[in-house]
């Protein structure tokens, strides 16, 4: 993403709470000149070479929070090469980050240190399809947008959606088990996704590309891998199943002076529309203010569809088989919220251009909101639905008494998936701060640990988030994790630093799950 700010400092340097682990190697020429005998010179990017814009894109992450200083950035083209290179590095001892389309949020995708990047940006090409089950195997370095366009022309869709489709990849989501804004329809890609290819730390091709919807036998090792964030082994092949493209559209932009209003449309929207309900996405005033500022919904310069003077706004949207009985269903169920006083005002998209208008004031809204400053503090939190605008509302009011608005933070703007208890908070802050930071984190994640959240609903654990993970989960969980952690990785060299709490982290994790009786 283009911030327009200065880039942000190396993490090594800025984060003294993590160390590099001296057990680890250092790539010279040799080992440079072996990454050669496997890949062509054009597929390996070296620091003292490479353009610098080019080198950033795969250094810096998305909201310009993380950097590293790698030494090598390889890309790869076949499940082989990555084979390779992942047994050379496992043998030698050198920490690696797998990199899908670098659109973490929460500094997964990049390195801290020097770790080398395999990013399968390279790794692109659908494999097979079958129109008449809709079951697609891809290379994990497929973008989101392409898969889904290269569906919608044979009348499927992929079953996940995402504001960044254009940039991430299959992969990462699949490793992050992204979630996104229709996922209340398709669920989480452990329902979708039917069998993975994985190359483990030392070279072996774990080669599960099933299309069974059924296959009962053993462990399911695909589920290791969903939501693993690149620590067990490196994603290269997907089979997903993909969804019938549903024609009877629309799109709902409704306006509310209280979230409490918000909860008893979403419970109606449940019963009165349970077969197409698809999405159900909640946003604040500030977030339309943010929007316009940055002149970001399309088109450019168009007004708010309703009435932006509201407290807060729903995205709604419904997808069924014929477009006139859909039609109708949404206008009668319209007509109910505003006789049941349940909205102040509303209105219906229903032509491909209207819908996108109606979109693209939430879909805009993270790349708005981190134009507001240098650095951002953001969340990705799971809450009971109830709580979930409380959260936005106790961090603004605990922000402005503390002083920290306007004088360290620009604001604090909360949006996200209603459907799923799903709240992105996201703050921009006025200098990137790491003793700010974790001011905001600590009392972020203790509210979240008092009404039995988790501090990662979608986007991951990664680095920001690894000090807080026994806030949600217990030791003896913690401890198994990083048995399969050794399991499948002994030397530790994917994606280090990331995921696992210190001792010391777990333990204050655990005095907050006492004091809140979390019960993790």
């Amino acid at each position: 993403m283009a911030h327009g700010f200065k880039v942000t400092e190396l993490t090594s340097e800025k984060l003294d709470r993590v160390q590099r682990n001296p057990s680890f190697g250092k790539i010279t020429e040799k080992d440079v000149d072996f990454f050669k005998s496997i890949l062509p010179a054009s597929s390996i990017l070296e620091k003292e070479t490479a353009p610098e814009d080019v080198y950033l894109k795969y250094t810096t992450d998305w909201y310009n929070v993380y950097r590293a200083n790698p030494a090598v950035i390889l890309l790869p083209e076949t499940t082989e090469q990555v084979s390779k290179l992942l047994k050379y590095c496992n043998e030698h001892h050198f920490a690696v980050v797998p990199q899908s389309g670098n659109t973490s949020a929460a500094g997964g995708s990049v390195p801290v240190f020097d770790e080398i990047i395999i990013s399968t940006h390279r790794m692109n090409k659908i494999r097979v399809f079958d129109e008449l089950r809709g079951d697609l195997i891809c290379d994990a370095g497929c973008v989101l947008q392409d898969l889904d366009n290269y569906l919608v022309e044979r009348g499927y869709q992929m079953p996940l959606d995402l504001p960044a489709r254009h940039l991430c990849r299959i992969g990462g989501n699949i490793s992050t088990n992204a979630g996104g804004i229709r996922q209340m329809r398709f669920g989480n890609l452990h329902g979708s996704v039917m069998g993975l290819e994985v190359v483990l730390p030392d070279g072996t091709i774990l080669d599960n590309l099933t299309t069974l919807k059924k296959d009962n036998t053993g462990y399911h090792l695909k589920n290791l891998f969903i939501g693993s964030e690149g620590t067990l082994g490196l994603v290269t092949g997907v089979s997903i199943t993909t969804a019938r493209i549903r024609y009877g559209v629309n799109v709902f932009m409704l306006g509310f002076d209280d979230f409490a209003d918000v909860v008893q449309t979403y419970a109606l929207a449940k019963k009165e529309l349970p077969e197409t309900l698809s999405a159900f996405e909640v946003f604040d005033n500030d977030s339309v203010k943010c929007v316009y500022k940055q002149n970001y919904q399309e088109p450019a310069g168009t007004p708010f569809p309703i009435s932006d003077k509201h407290h807060v706004y729903v995205v709604l949207e419904t997808a069924g088989k014929e477009a006139e009985f859909e039609d109708k269903k949404a206008d009668n169920f319209l007509k109910l919220l505003l006789d049941n006083k349940f909205i102040k005002d509303g209105a219906v998209a229903r032509t491909p251009e209207e819908r996108a208008r109606f979109w693209s004031w939430r879909t805009k809204l993270p790349r708005a909101i981190v134009q507001n400053g240098p650095s951002s503090i953001h969340f990705d939190i799971s809450l009971p639905l109830p709580r979930l605008y409380q959260l936005v509302e106790d961090t603004r009011q605990w922000a402005t008494e503390t002083g920290l608005i306007p004088n360290d933070i620009v604001a604090v703007y909360g949006y996200g998936h209603v459907g799923d208890g799903n709240l992105h908070l996201t703050i921009p802050a006025m200098r990137d701060d790491q003793e700010l930071t974790k001011k905001v984190d600590d009392f972020v994640y203790k509210w979240t640990a008092r009404y039995q959240g988790s501090i990662s609903a979608e986007h991951g654990v990664g680095l920001m988030k690894s000090p807080y993970l026994s806030y949600t989960k217990s030791a003896a969980m913690i401890d198994t994790m990083r048995k399969i952690k050794e399991l499948f990785d002994p030397n530790g060299i994917m994606n280090p630093y990331k995921l696992f709490p210190t001792e010391d982290q777990e333990k204050e994790g655990e005095l907050i799950c006492k004091k809140y009786g979390v019960g993790c």
